[in-house]
């Protein structure tokens, strides 16, 4: 893969000793103020050691109160400084320490009790199998057997907030924030990240989130040069190009049938479960191709097996090369990591307490308590500095 290149921190920013610097100067080495990035790791450090609800009056109070609170509300809603260089360089810090295998995508639902947050809205939630009024964002991870951790954020917009221009502007919402399908906010989650830069070898973009269109996903990924792994449904018509199996060929065919005729392609696989520990499945990878306007795509189906019998559990679509069948199923095993980092750490450093209505204060918000979230993940793994602990963090004002 290509080196990782960010900023470096200059002469000027003079604030952050090491090795309180040494992981926060390059991250902040875009804002261009010495306050600026003071008040970006005071954020940071509240978003750590705050105990309970992360709001702007408990993070400020542990720096002076009122005075300070009004410096972190300007620096998140007003203040002129750009998120994504700040994304781009976590992408660097975390290729760096957490070396992960796959970008992850996860859905985040923010319950909200108000309609006035941008974003949020009614909508049916599958994963909570019930119409809430929330905003919905997705996230890229960066996933790791070991560790994940986020690094960009794509908030969906209703079709409510994309046809009220009045609502827009008051949220300052941007002309091309647009979409108003969760599918193409998941795809573009990655897709803005990678911003018209090819690495060498990419990482496989691993998504399980239920709404995604398997064509679309698949023609911006391959135009990205970004190979794909996505959970299907058991309806998915594919046709089968697989002469190992006993299944018409050339003609479209469920998923799920094209799986029950797989049996005996089945191996078992071991795979680490970050709550259970080691753990065993059964899965066959199945050649196929995914019927597009432009033509049939070659790929992998994957289906997986949990307990005995001829219906698999779960189906991924995948054109991810060069991996054997134990390496495609622990790949797709990745999202249960980041399902649990969201609940262990994410949560835990406010990731969905923002209280603001604007849209850069909440792409602000997320920006840092992702970082929040990276400096848990790397302690873990032991990627972090030694004495980048609460004591140094405080040290900075």
């Amino acid at each position: 893969m290509e080196t990782c290149s960010v900023a470096q921190p200059t002469s000027s920013i003079g604030l952050l000793e090491d090795p309180v610097g040494e992981f926060f100067g390059p991250l902040f080495a875009s804002l261009r103020r010495r306050a600026q990035r003071a008040t970006a790791v005071r954020y940071v450090n509240g978003l750590l050691t705050v105990q309970g609800r992360k709001t702007m009056r408990s993070l400020a109070e542990q720096y002076g109160g009122d005075a300070e609170q009004q410096r972190m509300q300007h620096f998140i809603s007003n203040s002129p400084w750009d998120w994504m260089p700040v994304r781009q360089a976590l992408r660097c810090q975390l290729q760096d320490g957490l070396d992960p295998q796959a970008w992850v995508v996860r859905q985040m639902i923010v319950p909200k009790a108000g309609n006035h947050s941008v974003g949020v809205g009614q909508s049916f939630v599958r994963m909570l199998g019930q119409t809430v009024n929330s905003q919905q964002a997705f996230g890229v991870w960066a996933a790791a057997e070991t560790a994940s951790s986020p690094m960009n954020w794509r908030l969906q917009l209703p079709d409510a907030w994309v046809t009220d221009t009045d609502r827009r502007r008051r949220a300052g919402v941007p002309e091309q924030q647009a979409e108003t399908f969760p599918g193409e906010a998941a795809c573009r989650s990655v897709l803005d990240l990678i911003d018209g830069r090819r690495d060498a070898e990419p990482l496989p973009a691993v998504l399980s989130v239920g709404v995604l269109d398997p064509v679309a996903c698949v023609r911006e990924f391959r135009a990205a040069g970004v190979p794909v792994m996505m959970q299907v449904g058991p309806g998915l018509q594919l046709v089968g190009a697989d002469s190992r199996l006993q299944s018409p060929s050339g003609e479209l065919t469920g998923a799920n049938k094209l799986a029950e005729s797989a049996g005996i392609l089945r191996r078992p696989v071991y795979w680490l479960d970050p709550r259970l520990g080691l753990r065993r499945s059964c899965a066959a990878p199945i050649r196929v191709q995914l019927p597009t306007p432009q033509g049939r795509v070659p790929m992998v189906l994957l289906a997986e097996w949990d307990k005995p019998g001829p219906k698999p559990d779960r189906f991924w679509l995948t054109d991810v090369s060069g991996r054997s069948t134990a390496e495609l199923l622990r790949l797709s095993k990745l999202v249960l990591r980041v399902d649990h980092d969201f609940e262990a750490i994410a949560k835990d450093v406010g990731i969905q307490d923002f209280e603001g209505r604007s849209f850069q204060g909440w792409h602000r918000h997320a920006t840092l308590a992702s970082i929040a979230h990276s400096v848990r993940a790397l302690a873990e793994v032991g990627q972090m500095p030694s004495a980048l602990d609460e004591t140094a963090l405080r040290a900075v004002s």
